[in-house]
């Protein structure tokens, strides 16, 4: 199939903010996970400085920053939306789909030529220019929408399913609230304990230019496998480990890893998920005092906090807002009575264990939704 530059197909615009009156609603590239947006209100003089992107209806908007799949197709209803500058704002350009180019834009074809082309020192993004060197497979407006229904319907299920995993941990959610109260505000009066006093911890290893080949290769978890409550285990990059460094950033059952950076504060338990696995550095691994304080009841309190904003103090601001050693072994947590974490990591358990199910199905349903992506790039809809 041929392939031609991308801005064959969208075009960069740089619509700046202007001076407004009354209030406006602004999406960070933290806000958007998956199809789901949060975005907070804000006046023109309380806006951050990246607030400073006008969207509008069928631009789609793609995050810059290495290894972090973020689109958004804009509708009706987003577009009135001041974006962060994180975002590249696209147009599409005549013969091409806006729905197709979205597929694309979510696509490990696309991903994986961004994170090539990405460049910086701390927070690794693609600019203009980098992005402009990226190729997509040229193909006609009436197979686009053929592959984009097909690939509509296949996501649709695949939603489902997610949506179902969602409820359960809804439940969940309103059993550790009954049983601990709202941890940011320590309803129940529980202990305070600062985290490294209860637990140890350690960031992963630097991403070096050896991790394409080498004589210790093995696969790591980034930023983007660690999901809230799981692990996407579906593409795994490899770097080098030697024997010294698979002592350092080895992975234990009942780990907690940690994300230091984008949505900080995302976590799910190791579990043996996958053989010889590591870490890097973008992740905090953390091994609790399980005589005080169990993984099943942290990952919790992390939750809560990150939806509650608990993390705003806990944070450092460079480039990129990102959870430091430091920070996260001073963080405040409410220590509940272990026997009532014991508890509710027994109905945890059993919650899971049905999760676990749906999982695994929706997994399934994940790599035959890429498989149909694959077929779809290569031409073979």
């Amino acid at each position: 199939m041929k392939q031609v530059l991308l801005t064959k197909a969208v075009g960069i615009k740089n619509q700046r903010v202007k001076p407004f009156d009354g209030g406006k609603e602004y999406l960070a590239t933290g806000g958007l996970t998956g199809s789901k947006i949060r975005t907070e209100a804000v006046t023109y003089k309380t806006k951050p400085s990246r607030a400073d992107l006008l969207v509008t209806e069928n631009q789609l908007i793609v995050a810059r920053m290495k290894e972090t799949n973020k689109v958004l197709l804009i509708d009706e209803n987003t577009s009135d939306l001041i974006v962060s500058t994180g975002f590249l704002v696209l147009d599409v350009q005549e013969g091409w789909d806006s729905g197709f180019l979205f597929h694309y834009f979510v696509s490990g074809f696309f991903q994986k030529q961004k994170d090539k082309f990405s460049i910086g020192a701390t927070q690794k993004t693609i600019n203009n220019e980098k992005f402009k060197e990226i190729l997509i497979p040229e193909i006609s407006l009436d197979d686009q929408k053929h592959i984009v229904k097909i690939l509509d319907e296949a996501d649709a299920l695949c939603q489902k399913r997610k949506q179902a995993i969602e409820l359960l941990d809804d439940y969940l959610k309103s059993v550790f609230l009954e049983m601990f109260g709202d941890p940011v505000r320590n309803q129940k009066n529980w202990k305070l304990m600062k985290l490294g006093d209860i637990s140890e911890s350690r960031l992963g290893k630097m991403r070096d230019k050896q991790y394409i080949t080498g004589k210790y290769l093995n696969p790591y978890l980034g930023n983007s496998n660690v999901k809230w409550f799981h692990f996407d285990l579906l593409d795994l990059l490899e770097m080098d480990f030697n024997d010294q460094e698979k002592i350092k950033y080895s992975l234990n059952e009942g780990d907690l890893l940690i994300c230091e950076g984008g949505e900080i504060g995302r976590c799910a338990i190791w579990k043996n998920q996958q053989p010889n696995c590591y870490f890097q550095k973008a992740i905090h691994r953390v091994r609790t005092n399980k005589q005080i304080i169990l993984p099943e009841y942290l990952q919790w309190i992390l939750w809560f906090y990150s939806k509650g904003n608990a993390f705003k103090e806990s944070r450092t601001q460079a480039t990129i807002a990102h959870l430091t050693g430091i920070k996260l072994k001073r963080l405040p947590i409410p220590v509940a009575d272990i026997d009532l974490q014991n508890k509710f990591a027994t109905t945890m358990k059993i919650v899971e264990s049905i999760k676990y199910k749906m999982l695994a199905q929706s997994n399934d349903l994940d790599i035959q939704f890429q498989a149909l992506i694959q077929k779809a790039f290569k031409g073979e809809s």
